[in-house]
């Protein structure tokens, strides 16, 4: 089975990318911006199978349901931004980059690409950015880190939360899904002996083995 890209196929597959007009570059700088930028892929292919099957394998009702809770996980989002002082304006899409530039951009090592299929992927792709743009301003500038755990916990939340849909919805539209790797060291950093352990399409994903 193929493995990871290199870092070079992946900066030749964002080039690709790129020539769509609809693409977005994301560059997250933090492992929790790693994780939720990684989650957007599987959360479009789930959500644009979930809109291709309403009134047809499930119902309209149904799907709307399914789809009001990726909308009900941006406004928790947002809410928690807002609290760390983000504005509202700046949920709105970022400025548009020079091609060229962007083309530059795109072979950085934690740049991704993806085109979305659905208006709820670049929702949640905004509320990625700003999360990646406060965990890094809030870790390097915040005089007493542990002020701020509580901040961390209630984003590793989010995170948890985003995973959790993500695997139901790919459950419910027969999709394989697997926990990140990156979010199954998230979930790991802050144990909390009353969550449940991670869980797929496939069930529960025990912690890999360290070496």
């Amino acid at each position: 089975m193929r493995g990871r890209p290199s870092p070079e196929e992946r900066a030749e597959h964002n080039r690709e990318r790129l020539q769509d007009p609809q693409s977005l570059l994301l560059l997250p700088r933090t492992p929790e911006g790693r994780v939720i930028v990684g989650m957007l892929f599987p959360l479009d292919k789930a959500v644009n199978r979930l809109r291709l099957s309403a009134g047809h394998s499930l119902s309209v009702s149904e799907v709307q349901g399914q789809l009001d809770r990726i909308h009900e996980w941006v406004s928790r989002g947002q809410e928690l931004l807002k609290a760390m002082g983000v504005s509202e304006q700046d949920f709105g899409p970022a400025p548009a980059l020079n091609y060229q530039y962007r083309l530059t951009l795109a072979g950085q090592r934690n740049a991704r690409v993806i085109t979305p299929r659905s208006e709820e992927t670049k929702k949640v792709s905004r509320v990625a950015e700003k999360l990646d743009g406060v965990i890094l301003h809030t870790r390097m500038s915040c005089d007493d880190l542990a002020q701020a755990e509580h901040l961390f916990t209630n984003i590793h939340e989010l995170i948890r939360r985003l995973h959790e849909l993500i695997a139901e919805f790919c459950a419910l539209v027969e999709l394989p899904y697997r926990t990140p790797r990156e979010a199954e060291d998230v979930f790991r950093e802050h144990p909390n002996p009353d969550a449940q352990m991670p869980v797929t399409a496939g069930g529960s994903v025990p912690p890999r083995a360290t070496t």
